[in-house]
C-alpha cells in the first residue's frame, strides 16, 4: 500500500495492494467480520465514460450469477459508486503464471485435470450469458482446492469504451482468437481458443504463438500455425482443436470435460506420491505437489492487519523488528515459495555454498545510494533505460516522457505522433504507441504500422516510415536500420527514414535476426540458415540442419556458430556456410529425452560455451574438440556468462552456478533471482528483496543490501545504475561494483 491508496472501500477495510491492470488496482480486503476478499477498484479514467458505466453495472448483475466451484464468486460491489468497485472471494494461491515460472511446466495428467477445471469454469460463465474474453495464465488462480478462474466477464465492459474503439483489442495478445482480431463476432469458441493456449502454456512454459511484440504476436495468431511441439500427443490433439482457426471447428466446452474430466474422483492421483496436506477431501489432487504446497502456506499467511503503507517519495518507516515487518517478510517469503540451500553432488560434481548471507563482512558500510524515486502517472511504463536517460513512455496516451538517469528529472516530454488507426476492420494494428530501442542519438517507437524516429535527447520528430511494421526494434548498424518481419526484412536510412532496399526470404522466419560484417543471418522455422549479403542484396548461401534450429546465430573467427533442437551445435564457415564441424551432446551425461531450450552460444578466448536445457559444454571454435561437460541440477539453464575466466550459469531454479572457463571445475553456487555482470562483479537480487554483489571468480560477497521492494519487481541493471519499476514507482540506484 502506498500513501494513495484508500484504507476502504464500501464496509471492506483494505489491508494491502494485490496488483494493477486496464481495469484499475486490486486490493486484499477484509469484511467487518473478518471474511477476506479481493476488491476491484475502477480507474477513473473508465468512470468518465458513461457507455462504460451503463455497460459495467449490465456485467456485474451477470457475474454475480456465476457460481461454479472453479470461479472467483462475486460477493458485493458498487458500480455505480465512486469510485465504482467490485469484490470477490479472495483465492490465497499462486497464479497459473507464477506456478509455471516457480515449479516448472506440468506433467500430462495435471494438465488435463487443469483443462477439466477450466471448462467447467467456463461452462459455469457462459451459463450466466457472459464470456470471459481475457482467460489467461495470470488470470488463473491455484489454491489448495483447485483452480480459480478470475476477471470473467468484467473485461467485456471495458471493450465498449471510447477508450477502445480505435483499433485496439481488449485481451492479452497470444490468448485472444482470431476472429476477434479479426474485429468479427466473437462468441463463446473465443473462451475456448483462450484455453486451448493456456493449457499449452502449462505444458510447455510458453504460449503457443511464442512471444515478443504483441503485434507480432497477433499476427502468428492469424495466418500461422501453433507450435504445440512440446506437448504429448495427446495434449496435441486437444490443444489443436481448441485453437482451430475457425470458431466453429473448435469443441464445445461440454465435450471438453468428458474428454479430459475424471469420472471418478478416486481415478486422480496424490502429486508426486505425496501424501495430501491438511483437508485432502479439499485438495486438487491432480496438481503438481510443489504447486499444492505453495497455496497451502501462502494460506496460512494471509495477513489480518493492514500492511505498512510506503510515502509517495518518502522512504518507508524503519521499523524492521515490527510483527507486521515481520508478517510482510513472510508473506514475501512464502510467495517466492523460497527452498533452503544445499550441498548438492551429482555425478562428480560437488559445489562449494558461497559464503552465508550471516557473514560479518557483509556489515560493512551501504554500498547502494538511493539516487531518487518518482510515481509513475497511469499509464506510463519503463520500457528503455541507458545509464544517462529513463524513457517512460504511455501507450494509449501517446505520451513519452523522459527522466534523467542520474537525479530524475525531467529531460523532456512530449505528445508523439501516430499515424491515425487503419481503416481495415481486419486490421491488427492498434493506434497505440511502442518505444523499444535508443541506438545512435534515436529512439525508434512505432505506431499503426508505421516506424518512428525521435531525437533521444529532445524529441523532436526526426523521420517516420511506413511499412508493415509489426517490429518496432530496429537492429542499428551505422545510418542502416535492419527492421526484421517474419517474411522479409527493410533497411532504412536512419538519417531520413527513407528505404534504402528490402529482401524477401521466400518463407516465414523465426525471431534472432542479425547483421553480422556484410551478411545478414536468419533462421526459417525448421531446419534452413539464410544468409543474406547486405552488398549485392542476395542470397549468400543457405544451410539445411538435421534438426529445427533453437538458437540465434553467432558469428566469430569467420564461423557461423548456432544449436539445434535435437542439442547438436554447428560451426559453419561464414564467407561460404559449408559444415566446419558440429557436435551433439554424448556420454552418460545426455538424456536425449531432453532437448530443446538451447541457449545462444557464447565464443570467448577461443572457445565455445554451449547451453541444452540442464547441460552445459565447452569445445574447442577451431576443431569442435569437447573440452569439458556438466549436467545441472536443475532441468533448464536460462543463462550463461562468461567473465574473467568463469563461466556463469543460472538455472531455472535460481542458483547461479561457477565453473572454471578452461577445466570446468565448479567453483561456487549461489542462489539469486537475476544476474547481471559488471566488470567482474556479478550483481542479483534474492527472494528477500536484497540485492547482492559477488566477485564473479571466488563468489566472495562483497556486500549485500535491502531494497525493500518485491522479489518480482522488474528490475532493471544498466551499468553500476540500479532501475526499478514497482507499485507505480520507478526508482533509481547507484550500486558499487
Amino acid at each position: 500500500m502506498t500513501s494513495g491508496d484508500p484504507v476502504g472501500v464500501g464496509r471492506y477495510r483494505l489491508l494491502a495492494r494485490l496488483g494493477q491492470g486496464g481495469m484499475g488496482r486490486v486490493y486484499l480486503g477484509r469484511s467487518p467480520g473478518g471474511h477476506a476478499v479481493a476488491v476491484k477498484v475502477v480507474r477513473e479514467a473508465l468512470l468518465r465514460d458513461e457507455g462504460f458505466r451503463l455497460r459495467f453495472v449490465r456485467e456485474v448483475a451477470a457475474a454475480r450469477r456465476v457460481t461454479g466451484h472453479f470461479t472467483a464468486e462475486v460477493v458485493d460491489a458498487d458500480p455505480e459508486g465512486s469510485p465504482a468497485w467490485l469484490a470477490t472471494e479472495y483465492v490465497p494461491g499462486l497464479s497459473l503464471q507464477d506456478a509455471v515460472a516457480r515449479h516448472g511446466v506440468w506433467q500430462e495428467q495435471a494438465v488435463r485435470g487443469l483443462g477439466a477445471a477450466l471448462a467447467e469454469a467456463l461452462a459455469a460463465v457462459h451459463a450466466a450469458d457472459l464470456m470471459h474474453r481475457d482467460l489467461k495464465p495470470s488470470n488463473v488462480l491455484l489454491a489448495p482446492d483447485g483452480p480459480r478462474v478470475i476477471d470473467f466477464g468484467i473485461s467485456a465492459a471495458a471493450g465498449d469504451t471510447a477508450l477502445t474503439q480505435t483499433g485496439m483489442v481488449i485481451g492479452t495478445p497470444g490468448f485472444i482468437p482470431p476472429e476477434q482480431l479479426r474485429h468479427e463476432s466473437a462468441g463463446p469458441a473465443g473462451d475456448v481458443f483462450a484455453l486451448g493456449a493456456v493449457l499449452a502454456y502449462a505444458a510447455t512454459g510458453t504460449g503457443p504463438f511464442g512471444g515478443g511484440a504483441s503485434h507480432a504476436v497477433n499476427y502468428r495468431v492469424v495466418h500461422q500455425d501453433a507450435d504445440l511441439r512440446g506437448l504429448t500427443p495427446a495434449l496435441m490433439d486437444v490443444v489443436a482443436r481448441c485453437l482451430a482457426k475457425d470458431p466453429a471447428e473448435r469443441p464445445p466446452l461440454s465435450s471438453l470435460l468428458e474428454e479430459l474430466g475424471h469420472r471418478d474422483a478416486d481415478e486422480r492421483p496424490v502429486p508426486d506420491g505425496r501424501p495430501v496436506p491438511d483437508g485432502s477431501a479439499a485438495v486438487a489432487r491432480w496438481m503438481p505437489g510443489p504447486v499444492v504446497d505453495s497455496a497451502t502456506r501462502l494460506r496460512a499467511e494471509v495477513p489480518t492487519e493492514p500492511l505498512p503503507r510506503v510515502g509517495d517519495g518518502a522512504p518507508e518507516p524503519p521499523a524492521a523488528s515490527t510483527p507486521l515487518r515481520n508478517r510482510r517478510r513472510r508473506l514475501r517469503m512464502a510467495l517466492a515459495v523460497a527452498t533452503a540451500l544445499a550441498v548438492t553432488v551429482t555425478g562428480t560434481v560437488l559445489w562449494k555454498v558461497a559464503a552465508s548471507e550471516d557473514d560479518p563482512s557483509l556489515s560493512s558500510p551501504p554500498n547502494v545510494e538511493q539516487l531518487w524515486s518518482r510515481t509513475l502517472d497511469e499509464g506510463q511504463k519503463l520500457t528503455v533505460a541507458t545509464e544517462e536517460m529513463v524513457y517512460l513512455p504511455n501507450e494509449d496516451s501517446h505520451e513519452i516522457t523522459v527522466l534523467s538517469g542520474a537525479d530524475g528529472s525531467r529531460r523532456w516530454g512530449r505528445r508523439v505522433e501516430v499515424a491515425d488507426a487503419p481503416e481495415r476492420p481486419d486490421s491488427l494494428f492498434g493506434d497505440g504507441i511502442m518505444a523499444t530501442t535508443v541506438s545512435g542519438g534515436l529512439l525508434y517507437y512505432s505506431s499503426s504500422g508505421y516506424l518512428y524516429a525521435v531525437d533521444a535527447d529532445n524529441g523532436d520528430p526526426r523521420w517516420r516510415n511506413k511499412g508493415p511494421f509489426f517490429s518496432p526494434a530496429p537492429i542499428v548498424v551505422g545510418n542502416r536500420a535492419y527492421v526484421h518481419e517474419t517474411v522479409a526484412f527493410y533497411v532504412l536510412d536512419t538519417r531520413t527514414g527513407g528505404e534504402l532496399w528490402r529482401y524477401s526470404f521466400g518463407t516465414v522466419t523465426s525471431d534472432g535476426m542479425i547483421v553480422a560484417g556484410d551478411t545478414v543471418l536468419v533462421h526459417d522455422r525448421g531446419k534452413k540458415l539464410i544468409a543474406v549479403d547486405t552488398g549485392t542484396h542476395k542470397e549468400k548461401w543457405t544451410y539445411e540442419a538435421d534438426s529445427d534450429a533453437e538458437t540465434a546465430p553467432v558469428v566469430a573467427d569467420g564461423k557461423v556458430y548456432f544449436g539445434t533442437r535435437d542439442g547438436a551445435l554447428y560451426a559453419l564457415d561464414d564467407g561460404s556456410g559449408d559444415e566446419v564441424w558440429r557436435r551433439t551432446f554424448q556420454g552418460k551425461l545426455w538424456d536425449g529425452r531432453l532437448v530443446g531450450g538451447a541457449g545462444v552460444p557464447k565464443v570467448v578466448g577461443g572457445t565455445v560455451y554451449f547451453e541444452n536445457d540442464g547441460y552445459v559444454s565447452a569445445f574447442d571454435a577451431g576443431t569442435g574438440r569437447p573440452l569439458w561437460q556438466k549436467k545441472q541440477d536443475a532441468e533448464k539453464v536460462t543463462s550463461l556468462t562468461v567473465v574473467d575466466g568463469t563461466v556463469l550459469v543460472h538455472n531455472d531454479d535460481g542458483y547461479v552456478s561457477a565453473f572454471d572457463a578452461v577445466t570446468g571445475r565448479p567453483l561456487w553456487q549461489k542462489k539469486l533471482r537475476s544476474l547481471t555482470v559488471v566488470d567482474r562483479t556479478v550483481l542479483g537480487h534474492d527472494s528477500e528483496g536484497y540485492l547482492s554483489a559477488l566477485d564473479a571468480r571466488s563468489g566472495k560477497p562483497r556486500w549485500r543490501e535491502p531494497l525493500d521492494v518485491d522479489p518480482d519487481a522488474d528490475i532493471r541493471i544498466v551499468g553500476n545504475t540500479v532501475y526499478i519499476e514497482h507499485d507505480d514507482r520507478v526508482t533509481a540506484y547507484r550500486v558499487a561494483t
